[in-house]
C-alpha cells in the first residue's frame, strides 16, 4: 500500500522535464485552458464532445507523460465516466425512458415505502455518457496544466487575467500541497502497518475502521500544517487589501499573442453561433439565410 501511495504521489509531484508544453508560457495555457472550459459548456452535441474529449489528451501527448501519469489519467477518466453514467441511469427524469431493468419495486418492504420504485433507464445511461465527457475533458486538460506548469509561473498567470490575489493563491497553495497531503497519507499507512495494523480485511466495518483512523490522523495532521501556514502568512504581515505592485513579466512573444488571439476568436465565434440558435429555438430572432447555420448547431454543436 505505501509503494501504491509512493506511485500516487510520484505522478501528482511538481512537473519535471524540457518538454514543449513545459516550456509554454502559464499564461497562454490558462488562457487556452479558460476556452476549451467556455467550449464544454456551449457544447450539446455528443459528436462534438467526443471529438474535444479526445483533443484534450493531445497536451498529454506533447507534455510527455510518462506512464504511471498516462495509467492515473484513463483511471480517473474512467472513474469519472462510469460514475456519472450510472448515477444519471437511476436519477433520469427525462422523455421518452426505457427500463434496462429494476432495482428496487415499490411493493419491496421498507426500501420500496422509503424511495418507490426504483429503475435503470437506458436514456440516462446515454445522457450520463454525454455529461461526463465535459468532466473528463477539462479534469485531463486541468491535470497537464499542473504537470507541466511550475507554481510561481501559475500564480503569476492567474494574476495576469486579473483574478483576485486571494483566490489565486489560494488555488496554488491547494496545488502545492496535493503532493503533501499524499506523503502524509503514505507515512500514516506506514506506520499503522508497522504496528500490526492491516489496511484491508474480510471484514468491511475492520476495514472502514482502519482507514477512518488512518484519516482521522492526516485530517489532525493536515490542520496543524495549514495551522503553521497561516500563522506564517500572519506574521509576514500579508494582508488581502494591500497594495501590490504586480510582477508582469516579461512580454507575450507574438506567436503567444497570435495564438491566445486565435483561441479568443474561435471561443467567441462559437458564443456568437450558440446564441443565433438559442434565439431560434426560442422564436426571438429567426433569418432564411442562417438555415443552414442552425442545422450545423442542432446535430453538430
Amino acid at each position: 500500500m505505501g509503494g501504491g501511495v509512493m506511485r500516487l504521489l510520484e505522478v501528482i509531484s511538481p512537473p519535471g522535464g524540457s518538454s514543449w508544453l513545459t516550456r509554454l508560457d502559464a499564461r497562454v495555457k490558462l488562457g487556452a485552458l479558460f476556452c476549451a472550459s467556455l467550449f464544454m459548456v456551449l457544447l450539446d452535441s455528443a459528436w462534438s464532445l467526443s471529438s474535444l474529449c479526445l483533443l484534450s489528451f493531445l497536451p498529454a501527448a506533447f507534455a510527455r507523460l510518462g506512464i504511471n501519469r498516462w495509467l492515473l489519467l484513463i483511471v480517473m477518466a474512467g472513474s469519472v465516466t462510469w460514475g456519472t453514467m450510472f448515477s444519471q441511469s437511476i436519477f433520469y427524469y427525462g422523455e421518452p425512458r426505457t427500463v434496462l431493468f429494476n432495482l428496487v419495486e415499490s411493493t419491496t418492504p421498507l426500501l420500496g415505502a422509503l424511495t418507490g420504485e426504483v429503475n435503470i433507464y437506458i436514456e440516462g445511461f446515454q445522457h450520463g455518457a454525454v455529461q461526463s465527457l465535459r468532466i473528463t475533458a477539462m479534469m485531463i486538460l486541468g491535470m497537464t496544466l499542473c504537470w507541466t506548469t511550475d507554481n510561481a509561473a501559475m500564480l503569476g498567470g492567474l494574476l495576469y487575467f486579473r483574478l483576485p490575489f486571494v483566490l489565486a493563491f489560494m488555488a496554488v497553495t491547494a496545488v502545492r500541497f496535493l503532493p503533501v497531503i499524499l506523503e502524509e497519507f503514505a507515512q500514516v499507512a506506514l506506520a499503522w502497518r508497522l504496528r500490526g495494523g492491516r489496511l484491508f480485511s474480510a471484514n468491511p466495518v475492520r476495514t472502514v475502521l482502519s482507514w477512518l483512523k488512518i484519516t482521522r490522523s492526516v485530517l489532525i495532521n493536515c490542520y496543524r500544517r495549514s495551522a503553521t501556514l497561516a500563522l506564517s502568512i500572519q506574521t509576514r504581515a500579508f494582508t488581502p487589501q494591500a497594495a501590490r505592485h504586480q510582477v508582469t513579466g516579461r512580454p507575450l512573444r507574438p506567436a503567444e499573442l497570435s495564438g491566445l488571439g486565435l483561441m479568443v476568436l474561435a471561443t467567441s465565434g462559437a458564443l456568437l453561433m450558440k446564441i443565433l440558435y438559442w434565439l431560434y429555438l426560442a422564436g426571438l430572432h429567426y433569418h432564411s439565410n442562417l438555415r443552414q447555420l442552425y442545422e450545423f448547431c442542432r446535430f453538430y454543436f
